[in-house]
C-alpha cells in the first residue's frame, strides 16, 4: 500500500487512472481538489476540512463482472459503517452513491474502472465548515457535532473497513449487507423523477434490488432502474 499525500491536486481519482504502477490498496489523499467529479461528471464542490481521497481495488477474477455493478452500493455502505463507528448519528444512503445526514450531503462517491483496477473516490464532508454554494445541501460532520476529527485516522478507518466489508461481499454476504442498506434506504417512500437518456418518469421509490436496481412504483407498474440520475420531487 502507497500512499500519496497533497496540499493541491486536480482529481484524486485522474491521479490514479493515469498512473502505471499501481496496486491493490494505493491510496491518494488530497487538502485541496480544483476539479473533483461526481457521478455523470458532475462537479464534487470540495472545500478544505474535507476528506478527499481515492484508492484501488483490483479486478478479482473469481467475482463475475456483473457483480461489480454493486460496487458503488458497497462502497456506501461500508462508508455509512464507518461513519457509524465515529459518530452515531442518523447517516443514510442514496442510490446510486450519496450518503445523506439531516437531509443533506455529506459524502459523494465515484467508481471508475481503469483496466484490471477499480478507483474508488471519495469526497466526504468532515471538518469543512464554508460549504459555499452547497451551504443549503450539503453539511459536515463538524456542523453537526461541533468537533474536530483527525482526517488522516477517518481515510485510514474507511479504506481499511472497505477491504473488510469487500472480503464479506466476496464471501457471499450480499443479501444481508443489501438488507442494511435498505434499513436506511434515503429515497425509500420519496417520490422522485427519474431522468435518463431519452426520457422523464416520476414514480415513488422503493427498495434497492439484489441485483442493485432501485424499484420504483410508476403509476400502476413497478419498475426497476440502473441508470439515470434521480431527482426528489419537490411538489
Amino acid at each position: 500500500m502507497k500512499v500519496y499525500k497533497f496540499e493541491e491536486i486536480d482529481s484524486t481519482n485522474k491521479f490514479l487512472r493515469e498512473k502505471e504502477d499501481v496496486s491493490e490498496k494505493d491510496l491518494v489523499i488530497a487538502k485541496v481538489q480544483t476539479n473533483g467529479r461526481g457521478r455523470r461528471g458532475n462537479k464534487w464542490v470540495s472545500t478544505e476540512g474535507a476528506a478527499l481521497f481515492s484508492f484501488v481495488l483490483k479486478h478479482d477474477m473469481e467475482i463475475p463482472e456483473d457483480e461489480y455493478m454493486k460496487l458503488p452500493l458497497l462502497v456506501g455502505y461500508s462508508l455509512l459503517y464507518t461513519l457509524k463507528k465515529i459518530e452515531d448519528l442518523d447517516f443514510k444512503f442514496k442510490w446510486t452513491n450519496d450518503l445523506f445526514l439531516d437531509d443533506k450531503k455529506i459524502s459523494g462517491i465515484l467508481v471508475e474502472k481503469i483496466k484490471d483496477n477499480y478507483i474508488i473516490g471519495i469526497g466526504l464532508n468532515v471538518n469543512n465548515e464554508n460549504l459555499e454554494e452547497a451551504k443549503n445541501i450539503a453539511i459536515s460532520l463538524k456542523e453537526k457535532t461541533g468537533k474536530k476529527y483527525d482526517l488522516d485516522k477517518v481515510i485510514m478507518s474507511i479504506v481499511e473497513d472497505f477491504f473488510i466489508n469487500f472480503k464479506a461481499f466476496k464471501s457471499g454476504e450480499w443479501k444481508e449487507i443489501l438488507e442494511k442498506i435498505n434499513k436506511v434506504n434515503y429515497l425509500y417512500g420519496k417520490r422522485i423523477n427519474i431522468v435518463s437518456f431519452d426520457k422523464e418518469e416520476s414514480g415513488i421509490a422503493g427498495d434497492i434490488l439484489e441485483n442493485g436496481m432501485l424499484e420504483v412504483f410508476v403509476g400502476n407498474e413497478i419498475k426497476a432502474y440502473n441508470i439515470g440520475t434521480i431527482h426528489i420531487s419537490k411538489k
